[in-house]
Formats: C-alpha cells, sequence, structure tokens
C-alpha cells in the first residue's frame, strides 16, 4: 500500500508533518501482515518527530532486529536514526532522573554493538552524569573542566 508510488502512506504523512496520521498508516501496515522493519521504521521515525521518544526508541530496536537479514533499510540510516531517538529520550528522562537516562543509553551498546555511535553513547552518558561538558552548554567555562 502507497501514498504514491514507491512510498508508504506513513512516509507520505511524515512528509507533510503529519505524524499522528502516520502512526495510524504505519500501524495499519503492520496490523495488515506487513512484517518486515519498514512499517516499524516508519512510524518510529514519526514518534521521534512528535517527540515521543520512547516509543519511537522501542520500534527503532524492533526495526534493527527484523532488518538484521534482508537489510531492507540501509543500516547506518537505522542506527543514525536509532541513535538520535534514544538520546532525545535520555535527555528527556536525565531531566528528573540522571541515572534513569544514563541507563537508557546503554540500550544502544546492547541493540547495536557494532553501531557508529558507541563513542558518542559512551560520551553523552558522561555528559548527563556531569563528568563530561558539552560545548553546547554555554553556562560551563569549558576551561575550568
Amino acid at each position: 500500500m502507497a501514498g504514491r508510488y514507491g512510498m508508504s502512506f506513513a512516509k507520505k504523512f511524515i512528509e507533510d508533518g503529519e505524524y499522528d496520521e502516520a502512526i495510524a498508516a504505519a500501524t495499519k501496515s503492520i496490523e495488515d501482515g506487513d512484517t518486515g522493519p519498514e512499517p516499524l521504521f516508519d512510524r518510529a521515525t514519526a514518534y521521534d518527530l512528535a517527540e515521543r521518544y520512547l516509543d519511537a526508541v522501542t520500534d527503532f530496536e524492533a526495526a534493527i532486529a527484523k532488518n538484521g537479514a534482508e537489510q531492507e533499510i540501509d543500516p547506518f540510516t537505522i542506527d543514525d536514526a536509532y541513535f538520535s531517538a534514544l538520546l532525545a529520550a535520555a535527555r528527556k528522562e536525565a531531566e528528573s532522573d540522571v541515572a534513569k537516562g544514563v541507563s537508557l543509553l546503554q540500550r544502544y551498546v546492547q541493540n547495536a554493538p557494532k553501531g557508529e555511535h558507541l563513542s558518542d553513547c559512551r560520551d553523552w552518558q558522561k555528559r548527563l552524569k556531569g563528568e563530561m561538558p558539552s560545548l553546547l552548554d554555554k553556562t560551563k567555562n569549558l576551561d575550568a573542566v
């Protein structure tokens, strides 16, 4: 089922900024029997853009698992999107519970042991714990750290 040739309905909704509709379309594809990674990736992308980061992380992990053998989705694309959503979820969690945010990032190490963002993951765990300043944090004197 496609929104236009070569594009799922979910992707079309994402392109149009209609994230709830994209989530519904991807969910329908899954419920209708599409067992590949693409509807999970589409729904994860829509969740991420709707700032429902934990839902996105769950679907990205499922898409990575399904993408393993067939590689319907470029592994770097899915890895990058997964790390981005996971980092957003971890940063949000760390606002109220640093340990929970750091722990959440550990999922990347477990689910993407050969991922492109392993060193980024370790750095962000340190940043969340206050052990490594972010270059984006203008409130800290980086020379003092």
